[in-house]
């Protein structure tokens, strides 16, 4: 595009913050100012608006993915809690308001706490026998005197 003096393709002559030759190339210089779109007068203002415009862009596309919202899984009280959860995230995810990883994430999380319920409820009924045996072995001893 724009040239200097032997015929050679010319670079942007303005200097970059580091005072270094600004490096864009060729393509993107205007041959009448020897400048560069970034560079040019307004060239600053132009960028920043573009970068706000890609901002809000990727803001939207993201926006309508934004995950859960708060209070949409039920706090987790019974297995049928953590099923609803389940549910719900798997429709998230399925509806694409939920991105893959964290649907795996919170999935690993319902299941977790399926596993420490399990456990708890399996230690209740153990203490509940112990109780019940020791009962048992109280009676007997009474029979036995």
């Amino acid at each position: 595009m724009g040239t200097r003096g032997e015929g050679r393709v010319a670079r942007c002559k303005a200097f970059n913050a580091h005072g270094e030759p600004c490096g864009s190339p060729e393509s993107v210089v205007d041959p009448e100012t020897g400048l560069c779109w970034a560079h040019r007068p307004g060239g600053r203002e132009r960028l920043v608006e573009a970068g706000r415009k890609g901002a809000e862009a990727t803001a939207r596309k993201w926006r309508g993915r934004g995950g859960l919202e708060p209070g949409e899984l039920p706090q987790l009280v019974t297995p049928h809690d953590a099923q609803t959860a389940l549910d719900i995230v798997a429709h998230a995810a399925a509806e694409g308001r939920l991105p893959q990883r964290q649907a795996d994430a919170t999935t690993r999380a319902v299941r977790e706490w399926l596993r420490a319920h399990e456990a708890g409820a399996v230690a209740d009924q153990v203490e509940e026998l112990r109780r019940k045996l020791s009962e048992l072995k109280g009676d007997k001893l009474e029979v036995l005197k």
